[in-house]
């Protein structure tokens, strides 16, 4: 019987032989032993389906959650300067975090010989980079070597070739002195040191000291200048009895058109206070201001800009510092927040904080800290192809050294 005439039937009445005929009856039971032709998903697809369902889920669970811990448990954390906006920045929610290390960093130091304000100083450059994706301590050397546009400036102290004492800064673009400089000023009576406070972006806050003046007269005078690193170039310094003074930025200068009314300070210097560079007005001292003098100095009510400082701010609270490494004095982080540097009165630490704390602890690096050395720049590169030339340019001008 074809289903034709099945719909015929059921629209005259009853259907034949108690609602069945064998053709009926032999078309069911071929139906009963066949198997459903439903179409099948593969397993994946079905596992798929469910996978996305229980993902939105949790996607909506997790967000009701941080939006509670962001308006609620963020709020209590501890910030790290009273002054200034918080140096704390948490991560987004939703910002994804790549734990493996993958930035690089190069880290400037300045060892004086002691306390005094006329003292010398050494400076020193170490990197370390990513190899392998492991934390790896790639070369250190003499000077500082400080990232400016798309080259390198060495700044270094250069001893009077008089033998009068004094001791000045210079910059060489990629430590290269050119063959002929001209020198247009004749040496002077002064006796002067300085010392390198802060070295970023385009930017150096110099410490300027003199026990004798210009006319060979003893003095105590102290001066700090902010100047761009182009301006400790020897053609630069040898054209202006005092350079720095004449290439001085003041704050207002230095923060640019957009800031919010800045204070008139013509002097000011760019110093470490609680995890964050701050800019600190000069306050009496008695005689020649020293580097612990800084320290104590007030800072004022300003954001240093990125221009200034880019690298800020710091992305871990004080109290998980203090988790990673408890004797902590001062720390730093990579703006893709995979490395963390921590400052104690001894050594610095390069910590790859997002790994899990074995291979945290395998790949962290430690760098010992000599007397009296501190440091003036911690500049971060985290695009794979600076971090490859990074390493090619220390791997050309350092030797190979273990530390």
């Amino acid at each position: 019987m074809e289903d034709k005439d099945l719909f015929d039937q059921l629209k005259r009445g009853p259907l034949i032989r108690n609602g069945f005929d064998e053709e009926l009856r032999r078309r069911i039971n071929e139906n009963l032993d066949k198997p459903n032709r439903r179409a099948i998903r593969p397993l994946l697809v079905r596992w798929g389906a469910v996978s996305t369902s229980f993902l939105l889920i949790v996607a909506v669970v997790i967000g009701l959650w941080s939006w509670k811990t962001f308006t609620g448990d963020n709020a209590s954390k501890e910030t790290l300067s009273t002054e200034q906006a918080s140096a704390s920045q948490q991560a987004s929610p939703d910002r994804e975090i790549n734990p493996i290390p993958h930035s690089a960093v190069v880290i400037g130091l300045r060892a004086d010989k002691d306390q005094s304000g006329m003292s010398s100083s050494s400076y020193r450059t170490i990197m370390v980079a990513p190899e392998r994706e492991k934390l790896t301590f790639i070369r250190s050397g003499q000077g500082i070597w400080m990232p400016y546009k798309t080259n390198f400036w060495k700044i270094d102290a250069v001893p009077d070739a008089q033998g009068k004492g004094n001791e000045t800064l210079e910059a060489l673009k990629s430590g290269v002195r050119k063959e002929k400089i001209k020198v247009a000023n004749e040496p002077t009576l002064a006796r002067t040191n300085e010392k390198l406070l802060y070295a970023g972006n385009q930017f150096v806050s110099v410490l300027q000291n003199s026990n004798v003046n210009e006319d060979g007269v003893p003095v105590e005078q102290s001066d700090v200048w902010i100047n761009e690193v182009s301006n400790l170039a020897p053609e630069a310094r040898g054209n202006q009895a005092n350079a720095l003074k004449a290439g001085n930025f003041t704050l207002a200068q230095a923060l640019g058109a957009n800031a919010a009314e800045p204070p008139n300070v013509d002097q000011w210097v760019i110093a470490r206070d609680a995890g964050n560079w701050v800019a600190k007005q000069p306050a009496g001292n008695n005689g020649l201001t020293t580097v612990r003098d800084i320290q104590s100095w007030p800072a004022l009510s300003v954001q240093l800009t990125k221009a200034i400082v880019k690298d800020d701010p710091l992305a871990l609270s004080w109290d998980e510092v203090r988790s990673l490494e408890p004797r902590a004095i001062d720390a730093y982080t990579s703006q893709d927040e995979d490395i963390a540097v921590i400052v104690t009165d001894s050594s610095i630490k390069l910590i790859p904080y997002q790994l899990p704390e074995e291979e945290m602890k395998d790949s962290t690096v430690t760098v010992s800290l000599r007397a009296n050395e501190s440091v003036v720049m911690v500049q971060w590169a985290t695009q794979e192809k600076y971090v490859e030339s990074w390493k090619l340019l220390f791997d050309k001008w350092f030797e190979a050294s273990a530390e």
